[in-house]
């Protein structure tokens, strides 16, 4: 009776639909409501419910016992408060974590679940409605609408947009689009973002789309909608729209836009014109930029252009060209600005003479040309031509194939610069040698194939053909000719390595299908030659018994289907399926190239399955070294994936994580993966230590101590192991390509795996995959180059020239991307003798020669010519800061980078432009990265302009003396 009454007490007191917000109740009292809904009085029921609605999120444990009582009331029609039932089961559940029985309820509780409330149970219950969504509209064909989605769930979904919408969310409610697969939200989200927030919104979904995952195909109807939808912007942006007609490989419509900007009507539009060229041209998408230069040479109409417009397209194709403005700006910046340390090679090079071992030589000569990759600087090789000439058979190979690296992308002196060791006629008298020549030519002339056949390539076919049986030679040429012709996919290039690789010759056979996989590089299925390779080269890997060759074959095959995604599903599906643990070993970097930086679930789920099941050791190491690949767009999820394979009890799990970690976070200067990375660098197995070196090294690249604290305690690790006399040689290694990697490119480098608007760079892709393979064979090493990208910026005016007047603001301390200090030679401090016993006749004597020498200096006048100057040992011996051509003006809390300057992809996001200098780019929305066209705001007033060859001079040249006045007077 008196739980009765004060139920219908409380309930009549109460309006309809207006509920208490506090109450105190105790666990009896939640038990005497509960009982309350036994009652067969509907009022007292729901007076009951009210009471549990208030107090569920503090009693739910007490409540939940009655759940089949409180869900049986909310699937009663006739109950009039049977939403309100649903609301308190679904609190339950939510309390419960079942959250699928939560939301279930909470879609039947009508207004009692209110989206625009910020609780943790509705943000909960809203993130799981948009995963069933989602789930449910990527099953569904695109464009079609499911019939299998609850219609309330789709209405809780509409008005989760109505509230982005009213809050100014667009950049969500599109994420949510996108991943929903609806086109037609996309569309509706656009339509209805606000004029001034559209270009950040295109800008949004183009940087988003290679990592959403969607299949291929509603990717490009995306960025196909979005073109469509282009004049909708306030003013046309012509750097989307060049992106988003490139990444639909739209050649035809990118040369229009083109030539209409450079038709010599609009200064500025020239000048957008030509840095959409460099943009296109930084991609590294040759076989793209092949269709427009060739299209460019010979446009449609040309008859009827003025001169004007000509120049401009000669300009154009001038910038595209492979060996054209873009390369050499960024070659020149390279060769002068570099910063390259020597006396840590000295060093290396002076702790590892006594150990008479060609691996750590080997080692030593691959750090040295990473350091220098692209500087032309061999002048460590040159003055140690003694220790340079030590190395015999492949360590000879190694070490010439290095100048490749050392002059890569120097084409117009390759032939003059390898001419003495480039095999000569009629014999061979150094195999060796002249093999990695040719590989060395191969690695200047790798991204630069031409349109006709180059004189690289025509060289390097004439020495195929006149190797005869020596392998050295034909495994230097088949892999220059891979790197020389690289994505051309040339059927007579393909025959001459094909005859090469069927010879069966185990080295000779695994350079050939190396080099048909980068002749290949990307192509999938798209070209018949294509589709006859990979059938032809997996046939062949069950005919051999060379495993060199039936790897090189599997990694060919993964290089032939890069970035092709779903259309390399077949070929995936036949590499994973083969019984041998070598093609199954392909079959891992298939998928890891084929879903590069896509991020795709499925692939990754097929890694890590592989990874913890797969019977063989290299193909487990293989499966999560991959990782690295697929996720190397979104690094902080990998953190999260390898971290408990970091621990595994198998070695080769643990080198392959290191390896991931490596190649998601290149100079990333990371503070997670560092700390990840740093336990295993004194891991009980020693090629676990190399890799956690290498992969460090990798992280690190182009970071400062300021900004990574234990940078220079990593330094100093590597300098001891190599030292030391009792790391392995495994272990010394790693060390010794750790500092190469470091410092690679004169410090003017890091690894990129994607341009800076976000493509694919296969070559990179295929540089870092062919990298890894050193585990296997050493000069495989020297693929590490071809990923290297010029961290620069460089500014240019419609002459091509470099104005002073030019520079961004950065915010921070100039210490946070400044190069590491060079380091210095020891002086060596001689020993004082020891104080001996004097004699006294001695001591008589000494007095007596002291007062003659007295008399003497007495009579004889002071010389001033005998005037000395000494300089303190301390001058020898101060660090010396390296000498930075460009002036760095603090300006308060910030300060300026000039033209032209390193500028690290950290360091990017901390800088902006300044438009009120008298150079702005022509295009403000660009990165402040790489080369940029600059507009001029006074035109009529003469520019200062700075040129390479100045830096050059500088650099070279010693400093300028001390200022001092003559004391005698004038002569």
């Amino acid at each position: 009776f008196l739980v009765t009454a004060t139920v219908d007490f409380n309930m009549e007191s109460t309006d309809e639909g207006s509920l208490p917000t506090h109450h105190r109740f105790g666990s009896g009292t939640a038990d005497a409501i509960v009982a309350g809904l036994k009652e067969e009085n509907s009022r007292l029921r729901e007076g009951s419910l009210r009471r549990l609605y208030s107090i569920v999120d503090r009693c739910w444990s007490e409540i939940s016992d009655a759940i089949p009582l409180i869900e049986e009331l909310s699937e009663d029609d006739t109950f009039r408060s049977h939403e309100l039932a649903a609301a308190v089961a679904s609190k339950i559940f939510f309390h419960l974590e079942e959250y699928d029985d939560a939301l279930r309820l909470a879609l039947g509780a009508g207004n009692f679940f209110d989206i625009d409330a910020r609780t943790e149970y509705v943000e909960m219950l809203i993130s799981k409605c948009m995963d069933t969504y989602i789930q449910n509209h990527q099953s569904s064909p695109i464009g079609m609408q499911s019939h299998d989605l609850d219609p309330r769930l789709a209405n809780v979904i509409e008005r989760m947009f109505q509230r982005c919408y009213a809050d100014g969310k667009y950049f969500h409610a599109v994420g949510v689009a996108l991943e929903a697969h609806r086109l037609n939200k996309v569309e509706e989200i656009v339509t209805r973002c606000p004029l001034g927030d559209r270009h950040a919104l295109f800008s949004y979904v183009l940087e988003v789309i290679p990592s959403v995952t969607a299949t291929c195909a509603f990717r490009q109807l995306v960025v196909r909608t979005l073109v469509t939808l282009h004049p909708l912007l306030p003013s046309p942006d012509y750097i989307f729209l060049c992106s988003a007609l490139q990444y639909l490989g739209a050649s035809n419509e990118v040369q229009d836009l083109l030539l209409k900007l450079v038709d010599g009507k609009n200064h500025h539009e020239t000048l957008l014109g030509y840095q959409l060229a460099f943009l296109i041209a930084e991609s590294d998408n040759h076989r793209f930029i092949f269709d427009i230069v060739s299209k460019l040479r010979d446009p449609a109409g040309s008859s009827t252009l003025n001169d004007l417009h000509q120049n401009h397209i000669s300009h154009l194709i001038r910038i595209m060209d492979t060996d054209g403005l873009a390369s050499k700006i960024s070659l020149d910046f390279m060769s002068t600005r570099s910063r390259t340390d020597t006396l840590i090679f000295k060093a290396i090079k002076e702790s590892i003479d006594g150990n008479r071992n060609s691996v750590l030589h080997n080692a030593t000569v691959i750090s040295h040309s990473y350091a220098n990759a692209s500087t032309k600087d061999t002048a460590f090789l040159r003055n140690n031509l003694d220790w340079m000439g030590k190395a015999s058979n492949w360590a000879k190979f190694i070490a010439t194939s290095s100048i490749g690296v050392i002059h890569q992308g120097h084409v117009e002196e390759s032939i003059r610069i390898l001419q003495p060791y480039l095999p000569q006629t009629p014999a061979s008298n150094s195999p060796f040698s002249e093999g990695g020549a040719l590989y060395a030519l191969g690695l200047i002339h790798a991204n630069k194939a031409q349109l006709s056949t180059s004189a690289a390539v025509s060289r390097l076919i004439d020495a195929l053909h006149s190797s005869g049986n020596s392998e050295p030679l034909q495994h230097g040429a088949c892999l220059g000719l891979g790197l020389a012709a690289m994505s051309t996919g040339k059927a007579q290039y393909y025959d001459e390595l094909r005859t090469v690789l069927y010879f069966d010759s185990a080295i000779a056979g695994e350079a050939a299908a190396y080099g048909i996989g980068l002749l290949l590089l990307g192509h999938g299925d798209e070209t018949l030659l294509s589709q006859n390779a990979i059938s032809e080269l997996y046939s062949y890997a069950h005919e051999t018994c060379h495993e060199k060759i039936i790897r090189a074959v599997a990694l060919a095959i993964s290089l032939i289907v890069c970035g092709k995604e779903k259309a390399a599903e077949t070929t995936i599906e036949m590499l994973l399926r083969d019984r041998d643990a070598i093609i199954r070993y392909g079959g891992m970097h298939a998928i890891g190239l084929a879903y590069a930086g896509t991020a795709n679930n499925q692939a990754v789920k097929r890694l890590l399955h592989v990874a913890v099941s797969d019977v063989s050791d290299d193909v487990r190491r293989a499966a999560v070294t991959c990782l690295g690949f697929v996720l190397f767009r979104n690094p902080k999820r990998i953190l999260a994936l390898v971290g408990l394979l970091l621990e595994s009890f198998n070695p080769h799990v643990r080198y392959g994580a290191c390896m991931a970690i490596g190649l998601s976070h290149p100079a990333s200067g990371d503070v997670d993966a560092i700390a990840l990375l740093q336990p295993l660098q004194t891991d009980a197995i020693d090629f676990v230590r190399q890799g956690a070196l290498m992969a460090t090294a990798l992280v690190v690249m182009q970071q400062s101590s300021a900004q990574v604290h234990m940078l220079g305690s990593f330094r100093n690790k590597i300098t001891e192991l190599v030292k030391d006399k009792y790391p392995s040689t495994l272990t010394k290694v790693g060390a010794i390509i750790a500092a190469g990697i470091m410092d690679a490119g004169g410090r003017n480098c890091a690894v990129a795996l994607q341009s800076s608007s976000g493509f694919l760079k296969h070559s990179a892709c295929a540089g870092m995959a062919l990298w890894v393979q050193s585990w296997y064979w050493y000069p495989m090493f020297h693929f590490f180059s071809l990923a290297l990208t010029p961290t620069v910026l460089i500014g240019l005016n419609s002459n091509f020239d470099m104005p002073t007047d030019f520079s961004v603001i950065c915010s921070g301390s100039p210490d946070l991307f400044a190069y590491p200090p060079l380091t210095t030679e020891k002086q060596e401090t001689k020993k004082e003798r020891v104080a001996t016993a004097i004699l006294s006749t001695t001591l008589k004597h000494k007095v007596r020669e002291k007062s003659k020498d007295k008399h003497k200096a007495s009579s004889s006048a002071s010389d001033p010519d005998a005037t000395s100057i000494s300089l303190s040992n301390a001058d020898l011996t101060s660090p010396q800061e390296p000498l930075d051509a460009c002036a760095q003006v603090t300006v308060g809390s910030s300060y300026r980078v000039s033209n032209p300057s390193r500028l690290t992809q950290i360091q990017m996001k901390s800088c902006k432009f300044d438009l009120e200098q008298r150079f702005v780019p022509v295009a403000p929305t660009i990165k402040t990265h790489g080369i940029i066209m600059l507009a001029d705001r006074e035109p009529s007033t003469m520019p200062q302009i700075t040129r390479f060859h100045d830096f050059a001079r500088a650099v070279n040249e010693s400093a300028l003396p001390t200022a001092f006045e003559w004391p005698y007077g004038l002569l």
